[in-house]
C-alpha cells in the first residue's frame, strides 16, 4: 500500500511540473469528490466505465494503473486537451484514478492546481 501512497505523490508532482507555474495544489474533500463525479466508486467502477464516462485520459502512469483527467472552466472532464495557457489565474481540476489488477477503481482523488 505504501507504493500506492508513493505513487500518487509522484502524479501529483507531474501535474505540478506539466502545469507549469503552478503554486497550489489542495486535494478535495472525499465527500466533494463524490457528489461531483458519482459515478466513481472505489471498488466498483471499472476502466472501461470511466473510459466511456470521460474519454481518453490527459495521462497514463504505470502502464495505465493510474489515469488522470482535467476539469476546465466549461465544467467538463477532459482528456487528452490541456486548459487554455493565458488563464493561468484559473483552478483547474485534476482527477487521479488509481486502478486495481483487475482493472476496477482502486482509489482516486480531485486536486485543485492554480
Amino acid at each position: 500500500m505504501q507504493a500506492v501512497g508513493v505513487n500518487i505523490g509522484l502524479v501529483l508532482a507531474c501535474t505540478v511540473l506539466l502545469t507549469g507555474c503552478a503554486t497550489v495544489v489542495a486535494q478535495l474533500e472525499p465527500q466533494l469528490v463524490s457528489e461531483r463525479l458519482p459515478f466513481v466508486q472505489d471498488g466498483k467502477t471499472s476502466k472501461e466505465e470511466v473510459f466511456r464516462s470521460l474519454g481518453e485520459p490527459d495521462n497514463r502512469y504505470e502502464g495505465g494503473r493510474i489515469l488522470t483527467y482535467t476539469k476546465c472552466e466549461d465544467g467538463h472532464w477532459v482528456g487528452n486537451i490541456r486548459c487554455s495557457p493565458e488563464r493561468t489565474n484559473t483552478l483547474m481540476n485534476t482527477l487521479i484514478l488509481v486502478f486495481g489488477p483487475d482493472d476496477v477503481v482502486e482509489r482516486h482523488s480531485v486536486v485543485l492546481v492554480k
